[in-house]
């Protein structure tokens, strides 16, 4: 029983299109991203998103027109569900409202295009086309109105929505571009639709159809005829694209990879222009107005194409660069030179359009489509830390995303946004600041001290929120940076320099205390201070300490270290604690201090002296009901936790995460100061900067969208409450932390396809297999490399170049090996494909393939061990308890990498132990490792055959060799993409149609050998292609099968539960709902979380998703169950089986209020005595299941 839920949603762009849509007047840009409609207003800012809508389908199809009944445009949408409506905007109620919603009633023997689906209306506004079939185009008319007043009167409301559809075949099969040739909008004459198709030597031709269209009777009919075709010879095999040239001069461009042709209405006239040094290949194009076009390339290139016209005439055309942006999908222009670029493999982008190019306006991230990901262990699995986690920061996803020029590394993190309310100034080189209270009343600030390396500057606000530089501040050293400032109590304020502090009373504006260092050439290197005391750090070995209270010129007591502890921070806990907390970077430890006596009380070593080098401290209560927590801060970047017990005063709990490469700086913000509970947030600037909170007993680090933030501290100011001032690089900002927390993202541009990568976290790096392209004389070429990067900042280490020919196909880390004896360092296996001459095939060339083995010396570069040439592509490949598992083209074999027996012992061969023949191309490997019981198993995704299961059989004293015996199998016919195990015995497969499946072994019989048939326990359909599988856990946990097995003595009770029967009603419903089981990565750029639900649960999910399932509604009435349920070109099934959707459980409980939510309850049963539901508890489990990401 499975949860899947989005923690990213898609963020690829394939559609987009400009209307007026919410108003007349203004306008309005829709953009598709998988099955999800955004809608868009463009304002003084850029774009900004209104409204998300999910579509219960793939989104093929986005076309625009407006009913003559209607004063905005209405759209229509097209899914891969043959489903098709029209929508419009409901100001009332803010949504999208249904016009017209129907389903393709084709044939099922039609074949679906090979092509995109295509809709086009022609310029008099009668008829709507689509070709969503080869050889085969859908006429649809727009109701027009009535002579007769009868008909008249009972069309009124319905004159410009679309009729019933038409089917009209045509011999045309492949169709690389279609349109409808230009007329004027008051023309009566039949619409003519070209269309730019290839035979079946894929040479192209041009057709022109005239379409008639008859409406009588009681079925309408309609017919395509052809008046014009141009012949292939006067075309070239690159051609794609037509546009159609306005009125009054008519014809057709067409785009071609080497020229680009103009073809007059009749096909007559035909004039080229080859491209020449501008050969490439398009992608898509947009209108201007008419005589100007611009055009996207493959390469990301944009391009202004003018026709020059005589009379009434194209004459010639000229095609001008314009500048480079993501590779567009789709180009639409906005106005005023302003064009949106929608991109599937880059960033989206609004640029614009100036004289010396293009400049980018605005970006919106785009991860799609993530051809591999790894999970990275932030916790870096150390004793005592917290079990790997997405929300609770720990987890980090990094991705491989984008194609070509657009290729990127992306960390997704779960975590909170930072919303900006203003810019200060351009100001640059910050190094610290605070916010204050000029009068010392109240905790409201109004100024802001700002320290910089050389000079300290103050900025006022006022109750409007202007700010106002002053010279001058309360007897403030201005001259020099400032290390520490704060109000102190009884409206005291207290400035620490370099050369001194300094106290000033607010309330006389006298200052009170003045001190420097009795060594004029000492400097202060760290300070802190509570309510009651402050600590100041002299020269790094002594420590004095103040009474806040009084005014002494003296410490009240000092003491100094030895030259062997230097002291690198100091910190003093909120509440009226009598110690401190000094850490020592050259002892690499933190010590316990009393603040009467300066002795210590208990020391903390933090690890190995001149390694691990601690440079900052911070105590904080966070945790609500617990003791403080002591945060560390490393000088690698780490950041180390532990409880502080204040009775005791020892320190307990370590906790490790790495959250970048330099010092983290910490800042303690107040949490939630109203409530008066004295908790704090700690923000943590640093490359990937977070927030460290607390939530249901556990430590949080949320990323924060601030990758620039260098410095920040709380202002909690009267115009803006709750906000925060953070330090750029380059300005000097307000902004407020956002509570909702969503996915955070980090992006490093590679400029390559990033077609694989693993994670080592013993090394600390990443392996990249990358692949990017060259033009060598008008030829494309493409070169792969195998790189290493640094684990944090993706600063690239090294980097060895394949062969000519080779492509990257997989890679992985090999963890620790048999030969450890022979002191190599961290290795990382390559498998690739090889296009090689075949001589005893008469030249022909065939694929071929190579594993190499790579280690990473202590200088962090790459050497090759070993390799070996293998008779077929090398498309996955896995570590199986110290041995290579590699799926090659139709085999899956076993190796051992073992001394040489030719190169010397000290040198590694690769030497094959077992193989096993599969049907096609095993495309993932998920392995299940040897315990004491079981042997280790090998899940292998066939291309076309599903899943099977094997054993690896180790040699004994029967069989010396190792064995890959085949233990189960699904007997399927399932395009497979990827697999992963989810729990012991249990996998979960993806297919190629957008479907997931999960599988279970069955029971072993009495001779120990299991059933040979996978148990389908779970079907469902994503919509989306899945790339990649990752799961939580290397050690899959005991399934919920073994555990009823293991609780009864009936194996079959248990799978008949499996299929589908309820779980006993009166188990208590304790614990956790779900348990995260894995990740999953698609080409649509989303991200998802596949779960298992805990058995006290199945039962009330499932009936509470099939009665939540009749009250959701998505625009064109397209059934949940249908749009979920398997689907693939054999099998299509009504509704999914044993999954619950996560998204739409969660949108409907946060939909709902609670008068609805007791109806559904009610309607699923839920309510009754043997379940009793409450809407109280429901409401829980949607905060619950939220939390998970």
């Amino acid at each position: 029983m499975s949860y899947v839920v989005p923690i990213h949603r898609p963020s690829g762009v394939r559609l987009a299109v400009k209307l007026n849509f919410l108003d007349p007047d203004v306008d309005t840009l829709i953009v598709a991203k998988a099955n999800r409609l955004e809608i868009y207003e463009q304002g003084p800012e850029g774009l900004t998103l209104l409204h998300s809508k999910t579509v219960y389908g793939y989104i093929t199809i986005l076309e625009t027109f407006r009913p003559s009944s209607s004063k905005t445009d209405h759209l229509f949408v097209g899914t891969d569900r043959y489903q098709y409506f029209t929508c419009s905007w409901d100001a009332d109620i803010r949504q999208l409202k249904t016009a017209q919603s129907y389903v393709d009633l084709a044939d099922k023997v039609l074949h679906d295009s090979r092509e995109l689906d295509r809709c086009h209306i022609d310029p008099t506004g009668r008829f709507m086309t689509l070709e969503l079939y080869d050889g085969v185009v859908t006429v649809l008319p727009f109701v027009q109105p009535s002579n007769k007043r009868v008909k008249r009167e009972s069309t009124s409301n319905t004159v410009g929505t679309l009729g019933e559809p038409v089917q009209v075949r045509i011999e045309e099969l492949l169709t690389r571009s279609s349109a409808f040739l230009r007329s004027d909008p008051d023309s009566k004459e039949d619409p003519k639709l070209a269309i730019l198709w290839e035979d079946n030597q894929e040479n192209p031709q041009l057709k022109i159809r005239e379409l008639k269209y008859y409406p009588g009777g009681e079925q309408a009919t309609a017919d395509l005829e052809t008046i014009a075709e141009l012949n292939g010879d006067q075309l070239d095999k690159g051609v794609s694209h037509l546009i159609p040239v306005a009125a009054p001069y008519g014809g057709l461009i067409i785009l071609g990879d080497h020229a680009i042709r103009y073809v007059d209405r009749d096909l007559n006239n035909v004039i080229t222009q080859p491209l020449d040094d501008n050969a490439t290949i398009w992608t898509c194009w947009t209108k201007i107005d008419d005589q100007r076009y611009l055009l996207a390339d493959d390469f990301g290139r944009l391009f202004f194409l003018m026709i020059e016209v005589s009379g009434f005439e194209v004459s010639s055309w000229r095609l001008d660069p314009v500048g480079e942006a993501s590779k567009a999908a789709c180009l639409v222009y906005l106005d005023e030179g302003y064009v949106f670029v929608g991109s599937h493999s880059g960033d989206s982008q609004v640029v614009h359009i100036e004289e010396g190019g293009v400049r980018v306006m605005q970006t919106f991230s785009n991860i799609a489509p993530i051809l591999d990901f790894t999970i990275m262990d932030l916790g870096r699995g150390a004793g005592g830390a917290q079990s790997l986690e997405f929300s609770s920061g720990q987890a980090r996803i990094v991705a491989a995303s984008g194609a070509w020029q657009d290729g990127t590394i992306r960390s997704v993190r779960s975590g909170v946004g930072l919303e900006e309310l203003g810019t200060i100034g351009e100001i640059s080189h910050v190094t610290d600041l605070w916010g204050l209270s000029s009068t010392g009343k109240t905790d409201v600030h109004d100024t802001l001290l700002v320290s910089f390396v050389g000079e300290t500057r103050v900025f006022r606000f006022d109750a409007e929120g202007s700010v106002e530089e002053v010279d001058a501040f309360h007897h403030l050293d201005l001259a020099q940076p400032t290390l520490f400032a704060a109000n102190l109590p009884d409206r005291k304020l207290v400035q620490v320099c370099e050369a001194g502090l300094r106290i000033t009373d607010l309330d006389s504006g006298m200052l009170t205390l003045e001190w420097r260092p009795s060594d004029a050439a000492a400097k202060i290197t760290a300070a802190c201070a509570n309510s009651v005391h402050l600590l100041i750090v002299e020269g790094g070995r002594t420590l004095h300490v103040f009474h806040t209270a009084n005014s002494d010129s003296k410490p009240t007591i000092s003491k100094t270290f030895s030259a062997d502890s230097q002291i690198s921070s100091v910190t003093v806990p909120d509440l009226q604690a009598n110690v401190c907390i000094l850490s020592f970077w050259q002892t690499a430890s933190v010590a316990i201090l009393d603040l009467h006596t300066l002795e210590t009380l208990q020391t903390q070593e933090l690890g190995s002296p001149g390694m691990d080098i601690p440079r900052s401290v911070l105590v904080a209560n966070v945790m609500p009901d617990a003791p403080p927590t002591l945060f560390v801060a490393m000088a690698d970047g780490t950041v180390l936790t532990y409880s502080f017990d204040t009775s005791k005063n020892i320190l307990s709990g370590m906790t490790r995460i790495l959250l970048g490469t330099e010092p983290v700086f910490f800042k303690q913000l107040p949490k939630d100061p109203e409530s008066g509970s004295g908790l704090s947030n700690v923000f943590a600037s640093c490359e990937q900067p977070s927030l460290i909170y607390s939530s249901e007993g556990r430590i949080i680090y949320s990323a924060v969208n601030a990758e620039s933030a260098s410095r920040i501290c709380d202002f909690n100011s009267e115009v803006y409450p709750g906000a925060i001032a953070i330090a750029t690089p380059r300005e000097l900002k307000l902004a407020t932390i956002g509570r909702e927390r969503t996915t955070q993202l980090q992006t490093l541009p590679v400029g390559e396809t990033v077609r694989c990568l693993m994670y080592e976290a013993n090394a600390k790096l990443f392996a990249l297999g990358c692949v990017r392209r060259i033009m060598e004389g008008g030829t494309e070429a493409l070169l792969c490399s195998v790189k290493i990067a640094d684990e944090v900042s993706f600063k690239e280490l090294d980097s060895v170049e394949l062969q000519d020919r080779e492509l990257v196909e997989c890679i992985v880390s090999t963890g620790s090996f048999d030969s450890e004896e022979l002191g190599l360092g961290e290795m990382f296996v390559v498998g690739t494909s090889l296009l090689e001459e075949d001589d005893s095939m008469g030249g022909d060339e065939v694929m071929r393939g190579r594993i190499l083995v790579y280690e990473v010396n202590k200088e962090k570069k790459l050497k090759l061990v070993t390799q070996i040439k293998v008779k077929g592509a090398c498309r996955s490949l896995a570590m199986c308890d110290g041995k290579i598992v590699a799926g090659l083209v139709k085999t899956v074999v076993l190796y051992g990498l073992r001394p040489s027996s030719t190169r010397g012992g000290h040198s590694l061969e690769l030497s094959k132990l077992a193989t096993y023949r599969t049907s096609t191309n095993p495309l993932s490997l998920a392995i299940t490792p040897a315990t004491q019981d079981m042997p280790a198993q090998i899940a292998v995704a066939d291309l076309m055959k599903s899943l099977s299961i094997l054993q690896v059989i180790q040699p004994d004293s029967t069989n010396p060799e190792y064995r890959l015996r085949e233990t189960s199998r699904h007997f399927a016919t399932l395009w497979s993409s990827a697999t992963a195990v989810i729990a012991e015995n249990e996998w979960v497969v993806a297919d190629m149609e957008g479907n997931l499946i999960t599988l279970r072994q069955g029971a072993q019989d009495v001779e120990g050998d299991y059933r040979r048939r996978l148990e389908v326990t779970g079907e469902f359909r994503l919509g989306e292609v899945v790339n990649k599988i990752v799961a939580i856990s290397s050690t899959p946990a005991p399934s919920q099968a073994q555990k009823t097995v293991n609780g009864k003595a009936n194996g079959d009770d248990a799978r008949a539960a499996g299929k589908g029967a309820s779980l006993d009603p009166k188990v208590p419903r304790t614990g956790p709902l779900v348990t995260p089981r894995a990740f999953l990565a698609t080409v649509e750029g989303a991200i998802y979380m596949l779960a298992t639900i805990n058995p006290a649960y199945v039962n009330v999910l499932l009936l509470l998703q099939s009665a939540l399932a009749g009250r959701v509604q998505a625009p064109g009435y397209m059934p949940w169950s249908k749009f979920r349920a398997w689907k693939t070109e054999i099998t299509e099934k009504d509704e999914p089986f044993r999954v619950v959707d996560g998204e739409m459980v969660e949108q409907a409980l946060l939909a709902l209020n609670d008068q609805e939510l007791e109806v559904v309850l009610r309607e699923g049963g839920l309510m009754e005595e043997n379940l009793h539901v409450s809407v109280e508890e429901a409401r829980a489990w949607g905060d619950e299941l939220r939390r998970l990401y």
